[in-house]
């Protein structure tokens, strides 16, 4: 009974530290205040490129996928007629 009465002081302790430290850290962020930035820096980032590249991979990636899916879908119907054949059955 001890050690579960430990476990919770030990419970109930860290989140007060959490909590405490919660409180800190947005009360910090409210004392800052908003400025307004008149002459925004142009940036230009080639992401057309990357883009482009990202979307090829994916479509080899998917067609790759339909490959060896519609190979593995052969298979078993190539198996599913040597089972009736041996079956003597007519597909």
């Amino acid at each position: 009974m001890k050690t579960a009465w430990k476990m919770i002081q030990r419970s109930v302790l860290a989140a007060v530290v959490v909590v405490a430290a919660t409180l800190t850290t947005s009360a910090s962020a409210l004392a800052q205040q908003f400025e307004k930035i008149e002459i925004i820096p142009k940036q230009e980032i080639p992401a057309g490129r990357f883009v482009g590249i990202a979307y090829g991979i994916i479509w080899l990636a998917v067609l790759t996928y339909v490959v060896l899916v519609a190979s593995g879908v052969k298979r078993v119907n190539q198996e599913i007629a040597d089972l009736n054949r041996k079956l003597g059955r007519k597909p």
